[in-house]
């Protein structure tokens, strides 16, 4: 299964190109989005229905109900109990300082021995092996 990062999911409601490619290569049904990535999406559409101005209120509950009609278009991959096993052992192993969530998102890829889709790859070159890190942003498609 690969399961794509917000940056990926926000492209994706771009229409970006090279996310489109690789659209036509992958079946949907082998698509995913961590729940740690709802979690987050949904927290920052939240916060700005909660905080917006009167004049920017009817906009920001708009664009919380589309995020979330957008988000039922996918199948949503549970931090689970394996997933917080992982996780135990991640944060032993890298102690130095990095977002909680991508731990979390790291340790659902590794336990479900999925593909993790990210522009932000940088963020886990060193949780992840390079055969379970994927960039459908700025690497076109294999030719094949």
């Amino acid at each position: 299964m690969y399961l794509w990062d917000a940056n990926i999911l926000r492209h994706f409601g771009q229409g970006h190109a090279t996310t489109r490619l690789y659209l036509l290569r992958v079946p949907w049904a082998e698509i995913a989005l961590p729940s740690v990535v709802v979690a987050e999406v949904l927290r920052g559409r939240c916060e700005f229905a909660l905080k917006a101005t009167p004049a920017e209120a009817p906009l920001a509950h708009q664009r919380l109900l589309d995020t979330q009609q957008m988000l039922a278009q996918f199948h949503i991959v549970v931090f689970d109990g394996a997933c917080a096993t992982v996780i135990e052992r991640l944060r032993q192993q890298h102690r130095r300082r990095r977002r909680y969530a991508d731990l979390m998102f790291a340790a659902m890829v590794i336990a479900g021995q999925h593909i993790l889709v990210t522009r932000n790859r940088t963020d886990f070159v060193d949780v992840l092996p390079t055969t379970q890190l994927a960039n459908w942003i700025d690497d076109p498609p294999d030719a094949s």
